[in-house]
């Protein structure tokens, strides 16, 4: 999956990774590999001046992976809050993996290597602001990993809580009130439970204690600025200093 997000990059492609194959990176660069969360998606957003032709975008596709014995097949036109879909198979028709790429605006990035292999993905605080924001709603529950992600970034990675608010005011996003992470533990509990293809899965109970530290000024609207400390999986006030 990497050679294939290596390869998209190498042909200069104009999209940005994210999701799970990202936040993999940012967890082993920091040592954290209590666990590993199998995927078979590669998830992206377009960052080009404009939204490409589906066919235009296809045809980047297969030229970047021309050399690799893969193709791009599109499984899904992208529309209003539709992501382009693409199953890539081998020379054989198997499928290998899917790639979804979003043609959202553009978001922060940075460089992430792989071996030899370097490409553009999310900053760690554009995965926490999405997955925050998912926990916060009803789609928890169908997006129990990202219970996963949070907990594992939460014991690794700096967060300041101006970061992620930054974020979510630039994208107008919309962020529930923690009811279903606050009030329906047990089925939590049980859609956490039911996640399969995760080695050293923490226990439910370990994992929610932590989060709900870490959670705490989100769900509580806390606009004064914080900065988590992953060391102590504590919240510090911060001085004047804080933006420098």
């Amino acid at each position: 999956m990497y050679e294939v997000m290596g390869a998209i990059a190498n042909s200069n492609a104009p999209v940005i990774y994210k999701g799970a194959m990202v936040t993999k990176l940012i967890l082993s660069e920091h040592g954290f590999i209590d666990f590993t969360r199998e995927t078979q998606d590669i998830d992206a957003s377009w960052a080009g001046d404009s939204p490409p032709l589906m066919e235009h975008l296809t045809s980047m596709l297969n030229n970047a992976l021309s050399g690799h014995g893969l193709t791009a097949v599109v499984k899904r036109d992208y529309g209003e809050r539709m992501s382009a879909g693409y199953r890539i198979i081998d020379t054989d028709g198997d499928v290998k993996l899917s790639i979804d790429i979003d043609m959202r605006a553009a978001v922060d990035s940075r460089t992430y290597q792989f071996g030899k292999m370097t490409f553009q993905g999310v900053t760690p605080e554009n995965v926490l602001a999405d997955k925050i924001s998912v926990i916060a709603s009803d789609r928890v529950f169908r997006r129990a990993k990202d219970l996963i992600d949070v907990y594992a970034l939460s014991h690794c990675i700096s967060v300041k809580t101006t970061g992620i608010h930054g974020i979510w005011k630039r994208e107008n996003r919309a962020v529930g009130t923690f009811d279903a992470f606050h009030n329906r533990q047990d089925e939590l509990r049980h859609s956490y439970d039911k996640l399969r293809r995760i080695d050293t899965k923490p226990e439910f109970d370990k994992l929610y204690s932590c989060l709900l530290q870490f959670l705490k000024p989100f769900a509580e609207k806390d606009t004064v600025p914080k900065i988590w400390d992953s060391k102590n999986l504590a919240w510090n006030g911060i001085t004047n200093d804080f933006d420098k």
